[in-house]
């Protein structure tokens, strides 16, 4: 449960930190190493035998604070000079010139110090505890007079800060804890109310820290001893990856050795920074100014999904791209930009925020998809199981119905749906809520084949066969028979194969099938005697004609011979011919045109 405090804290740390009102742009600290570093001023810190310790800016001045003693109660100083080239009442003055000092509190080292421009008030850090009483203290100082307000204590007391830096966008102090805690940052409230706490674990990798600034989701913090010859490096915290993400050589200019000590570092405005340095040996102490290009962050969060990682240094003016898919089972619900919900039919699967310019942030979050079930029931067949499928899938539901068994009613949400021939399924397109199926299986109707034979041997005289369905006789003709024709019902019926059995179709009725076989070889036999009498009827035919037409000229010869006389004399010739025919019987047809000739010779109008 601790854990889990502690984490929501931070999570909202984070949400606030990159809310959309937070428009502030962040530095883009991977160019620390390079960017060249200006001395703008050189000044004396008042107090002969005090050190620089912080610094901070407010909105006139630039403050320094110079402890007085690292071990007594003796009273800081805090110097203040002009910010601008007017003072606040608009009468012009020197640039980072002196204003005037306060002397009256002992800051306890006062080694980190910032501006709250809401309170008008400059909080201050220490670091030791000389007073017992000063333990976890905060101590509150007016930014316009320098004069101690108040302090507050942090947390139980249990640990000294010695590093603040606030953040006005969020109304939040941010706190560098002492070595005991690791060097960890503590977030508060604008009432120093502890919310969460950072712990890098940095005083297992940097022995002195000096100040901080916070910029965007960085820490730009100077653990620097210059004067002892190393740590001269600027180190970058990321407050969202929980870890130092660079460290950058630090060089100022104008000093050949170690000779500087940097003890204080603030933002005037956005990527104009300010560092204030002792000098070795002297009562004196320089401020630094150096312009780092300003980025800006998208802070991207999703639910339920993958969405492109936070970017934390964007370029002033890019384009950039932030894609979204969602995980399996879910789609888009909403696309919230700076806080502002998009129609995400416009954004199915990216966001480009166009010429950035400020800090965004997005987030997208996608929804489970509803998922439909098909309730589903059906006696005498199998339907699927209650099947599922996501809102606006299409989804099947299979159906079949027991053997001897067929669909006659298929109830979709209690209405009756029309049927198609032979249907094994229904679809339901585009879902969009739950659905009840109930099919319906009847009997299919049955019908009895009676099966008679002649001259054959019957498997199966009663037959049950279901409709539509074909039924084949299974009768076993007798030796030497087969089947020569069927009746069906008690009429003939024509038929197709004679392989000694028969097959109706498409069964609609009751029905009588009577197969008739008979004897091989009394039909072949039958066949050659019809065969041999058709041949003798057509010779007896010929044989008939011919002797009708030897009649037919035997009387023509008589009644020429009783009409006409004259024909007589030709009657030697005539048996001649006979005679001649009797002998040489192939001369046949010969001898027929030449007695043709000679009885057309006789003819009554020949003779004339």
């Amino acid at each position: 449960m601790k854990h889990t405090k502690k984490f929501l804290f931070f999570l909202l740390f984070l949400i606030r930190m990159f809310s959309p009102s937070s428009v502030q742009a962040a530095l883009k600290t991977s160019d620390l190493e390079t960017v060249p570093w200006n001395a703008v001023a050189e000044t004396s810190m008042i107090d002969e035998n005090g050190w620089l310790q912080s610094m901070c800016a407010t909105d006139q001045y630039i403050v320094c604070l110079i402890n007085g003693s690292k071990k007594t109660t003796k009273p800081d100083t805090l110097i203040a000079f002009y910010r601008n080239t007017t003072d606040a009442s608009g009468n012009p003055v020197e640039q980072y010139s002196y204003a005037f000092h306060v002397t009256e509190t002992d800051y306890e080292h006062g080694n980190g110090m910032t501006y709250n421009p809401n309170t008008q008030e400059i909080a201050i850090a220490g670091l030791f505890t000389n007073d017992s009483s000063n333990k976890g203290a905060i101590f509150i100082v007016d930014a316009n007079t320098l004069k101690f307000k108040r302090k507050v204590t942090v947390g139980n007391g249990s640990l000294n800060y010695f590093g603040i830096d606030y953040i006005p966008e969020n109304d939040q102090y941010v706190l560098m804890a002492n070595r005991i805690a690791d060097y960890a940052f503590v977030f508060t409230d604008g009432n120093f109310q502890i919310t969460n706490t950072l712990n890098l674990r940095l005083s297992y990798s940097r022995s002195s820290f000096q100040d901080f600034i916070v910029s965007g989701d960085s820490i730009i913090s100077i653990p620097y001893m210059q004067r002892e010859g190393f740590m001269n490096i600027l180190d970058v915290y990321s407050i969202s990856r929980q870890q130092r993400v660079g460290s950058y050589y630090l060089t100022l200019p104008g000093h050949d050795s170690f000779d500087v000590e940097p003890e204080g570092i603030c933002q005037l405005e956005d990527g104009h920074l300010l560092m204030a340095s002792a000098i070795i040996g002297t009562h004196n102490f320089k401020l630094y100014e150096a312009y780092l290009p300003l980025v800006y962050s998208i802070t991207s969060s999703v639910e339920n999904g993958t969405i492109t990682e936070s970017a934390l240094e964007i370029p002033q003016g890019e384009s950039p791209t932030v894609t979204y898919s969602c995980e399996e089972g879910y789609r888009l619900k909403s696309l919230t930009v700076d806080g502002q919900e998009l129609n995400i039919q416009e954004y199915p699967d990216s966001y480009t925020f166009s010429d950035i310019q400020a800090d965004h942030t997005i987030h997208v979050a996608f929804e489970e998809i509803p998922r439909y079930t098909i309730t589903t029931s059906g006696e005498h067949g199998t339907i699927d199981n209650n099947p599922t499928a996501l809102e606006h899938e299409n989804l099947t539901v299979n159906f079949t119905p027991e053997e001897h068994y067929e669909l006659t009613d298929l109830i979709v949400d209690g209405t009756s749906v029309e049927l198609e021939d032979h249907m094994t399924s229904y679809t339901f397109s585009d879902l969009t809520s739950d659905h009840i199926v109930e099919a319906v299986f009847t009997p299919i109707p049955s019908y009895t084949i009676t099966i008679k034979a002649k001259n054959g041997i019957v498997e199966e005289t009663l037959a049950t066969v279901y409709r539509d369905e074909s039924y084949t006789t299974k009768v076993k003709p007798e030796k030497y028979f087969t089947l020569t024709r069927y009746l069906l019902d008690g009429k003939e019926a024509p038929l197709d194969k004679k392989n000694g059995n028969i097959t109706l179709k498409n069964i609609q009725s009751d029905h009588t099938i009577t197969l008739i076989y008979e004897r091989i070889w009394l039909r072949v036999l039958i066949l050659i005697c019809i065969f041999i009498a058709a041949i003798t009827i057509l010779f007896l035919l010929l044989h008939i004609r011919r002797m009708k037409k030897r009649r037919q000229r035997a009387r023509e010869l008589r009644k020429i011979r009783l009409e006409n006389r004259y024909f007589f004399q030709t009657m030697d010739e005539l048996e001649a011919l006979e005679n001649h025919l009797k002998e040489n019987p192939e001369h046949e047809s010969l001898a027929e045109e030449t007695l043709e000739q000679l009885i057309d010779d006789l003819k009554p109008d020949k003779k004339e």
